[in-house]
């Protein structure tokens, strides 16, 4: 049995070559998307008293960048968890010198059948770029779920499912997602029914305003205007239809009205994210999962570029911002107690 990686962890991160230096039969190998040779790879290691395999994301920019990248990371994971939306397990870790991101492999959690389809093989589409929008992902998902023969109640949840990642995104203004970027889980279930449902979200590397450098962060802290209008370009480009798209709005809020404007239960789950989306009880929970504080300047920086959003929402949801800033307060002094 191969050693826990978890006892590799200094200062936050796992060093994983340490890991290996001491684990040499860890099996690795690379990861290969579209012809395009990333630096990414899988590897096998030791957790939580088994084996699982773990994807390895180094970052190679500069340093301070990639640290907020990792965190982002682990943020938006936290952040997602509170409105019941699945991505897969993110740590931090370093390897040949450089910061990482650690995700477990979400397949083991499914059945041994089931295996991962990517929506640019669903749009048979380049996944690097694309002219589809959500309405043709959601066409060619009907085309599937017909030829599959999968029932009409796992193709609407796909759908919605769907819709509320990208309302959730609005909120932690991701700016990682395009419609290219969705897996799903297929394949067959322990019943041996076909299955199609949307997979736990992967490498959400630009949330929360992570998209920007260091000096730019530090320069948004100190001017609010500046930052409100960086912010206000902060959207997930899932391809809403052109003739959706009005001028008069930012693209986020046309991304939201789309969504809520058509779907009663839609305009619910972003009022349930407004009331349960809470920055300090992510914070908190990443630093209690990376055993070490997330820097200061970038902690500050992610509590007001959601707060930013939250305050905009607010107003697009008719919500009253200072009662629901008030009750996540209360709620989040009661947990650190």
């Amino acid at each position: 049995m191969k050693e826990n990686i978890e006892d590799y962890r200094k200062a936050g991160f796992i060093n994983l070559d340490e890991y290996f230096l001491n684990n040499p039969g860890s099996f690795t190998y690379p990861y290969y998307i579209d012809g395009y040779d990333e630096k990414n790879f899988w590897t096998q290691v030791g957790k939580e008293d088994k084996e699982k395999f773990i994807y390895v994301k180094p970052r190679e920019g500069k340093e301070a960048e990639d640290i907020y990248n990792v965190y982002a990371e682990l943020l938006y994971q936290e952040m997602m968890k509170q409105v019941g939306i699945k991505t897969a397990n993110f740590d931090a870790s370093y390897y040949d010198g450089n910061v990482a991101t650690l995700s477990e492999n979400v397949l083991d959690d499914y059945d041994k059948n089931e295996f991962i389809i990517n929506s640019s093989e669903l749009l048979c589409s380049n996944r690097y770029s694309s002219d589809s929008s959500i309405e043709d992902l959601f066409n060619t998902i009907h085309d599937y779920c017909e030829y599959e023969h999968i029932d009409k109640k796992q193709e609407e949840k796909c759908y919605k499912d769907i819709q509320k990642v990208c309302i959730a995104d609005i909120f932690l203004l991701s700016t990682d997602r395009d419609i290219n970027d969705l897996d799903f889980i297929a394949g067959k279930d322990d019943k041996d029914n076909n299955v199609l449902e949307l997979a736990p979200l992967c490498h959400n590397t630009y949330a929360l305003g992570s998209n920007f450098s260091k000096d730019e962060i530090i320069d948004m802290l100190d001017n609010c205007d500046d930052m409100e209008q960086r912010l206000d370009l902060c959207y997930t480009d899932l391809g809403i239809p052109d003739d959706k798209i009005n001028d008069n709005y930012l693209y986020w809020e046309d991304s939201l009205y789309y969504f809520i404007d058509k779907d009663e239960e839609l305009e619910e789950f972003a009022k349930y994210c407004a009331e349960r989306m809470n920055i300090d009880e992510a914070i908190l929970k990443v630093e209690e999962k990376t055993k070490s504080k997330i820097p200061q300047e970038y902690k500050e920086f992610v509590r007001a570029s959601f707060d930013q959003r939250f305050r905009a929402l607010c107003d697009c949801l008719d919500l009253d911002y200072y009662k629901l800033m008030d009750e996540k307060y209360y709620e989040y002094e009661m947990e650190e107690k």
